[in-house]
Formats: C-alpha cells, structure tokens, sequence
C-alpha cells in the first residue's frame, strides 16, 4: 500500500504497481537463473536428488513463463557432476548431440 501512498488518478495507481511487480518479476527471473546455473552435485547426494533439483528449478521459471531448452539443461547438469563422472562428461560432450532428457537420466542412474 505504501507504493500507491500518494497516487492521485487511478491510473497513478496502476502504473505503480506495474512498475512494481515487474522489477520483482526481472529480478526473480535472473534470481532462478542464477539458482539453475549453480547447481552442482552434492556430497552425499544421489543422481535422483541432484536431477531434482534442476527440475525443481526448471518448473519454478517455468511458472513465470521461461522456458529453459532440453539441450540447456542436459549441459548444466553435466557441469555439475562430481570428478568422478568425468569420463561419462567426455563421452557426452564429444557425441555430435548431446544425450535428450530421458537418456540422461537413465544414463546416470
């Protein structure tokens, strides 16, 4: 209420709150990015838990209305394995495509 203190039409009113719930709108939106992006395998946790979380992730930007591509997510989920996973890095990246969704998870399961 304190951003309409003030506002006399309407109108006043309306671009306020606009203005408002878009710059929180932006910010969560680079927020979610930022959150998928910094996602790496945990010690301690399974491929179940760690695959997860990205898709938990993946779903919160997707309620806002971005979408991440499959090949976007494949690749950060690859950056975020352990050192041991290396080898299975290696062979993914050096495929002329990378692996779809299902593949990957099956794979690392």
């Amino acid at each position: 209420m304190s951003n309409l203190h003030g506002k006399d039409t309407p109108y006043e009113m309306w671009k306020a709150l606009i203005e408002l719930f878009q710059n929180n709108s932006d910010h969560k939106i680079l927020a979610l990015k930022d959150k998928l992006s910094k996602i790496k395998m945990e010690k301690g946790d399974t491929i179940p838990q760690y695959l997860r979380r990205f898709t938990q992730c993946q779903d919160e930007l997707g309620r806002i209305g971005i979408k991440v591509t499959e090949d976007d997510m494949v690749n950060l989920k690859l950056l975020g394995l352990p050192k041991r996973w290396h080898n299975y890095q290696d062979w993914a990246n050096g495929r002329e495509h990378l692996p779809k969704w299902e593949r990957f998870w099956s794979d690392l399961v």
